[in-house]
């Protein structure tokens, strides 16, 4: 198998990019419909939620394999916030919802 040239390379990247931000913005609109109609959280907007994150961690721990200190700070600080609104949202639960 050979390798791909610069050209095919940006051409594939160029798909890559159209492709996924199709898929999003799908799945986005999907989601707020269903929220609006049926007022809960469905599978597309979940999947969407996901796939940020999934996003967000792959970046940041890319940067940190690669000694960026921004890096190793930006996902101390996400995993700061996703605790503290886990903790939020259990004591939001327990107190409220019920």
């Amino acid at each position: 198998m050979r390798k791909m040239d610069e050209m095919e390379w940006q051409i594939n990247l160029k798909g890559i990019k159209w492709s996924y931000l199709f898929l999003v913005v799908s799945l986005f609109i999907w989601g707020a419909y269903n929220f609006i109609k049926t007022q809960e959280m469905s599978l597309p907007s979940i999947l969407v939620i996901l796939q940020f994150l999934v996003y967000f961690f792959v970046t940041n721990v890319a940067k940190s394999n690669v000694d960026d200190d921004s890096g190793k700070k930006q996902t101390f600080i996400s995993l700061g916030v996703i605790f503290l609104l886990l903790v939020f949202g259990a004591i939001l639960y327990f107190t409220v919802g019920r």
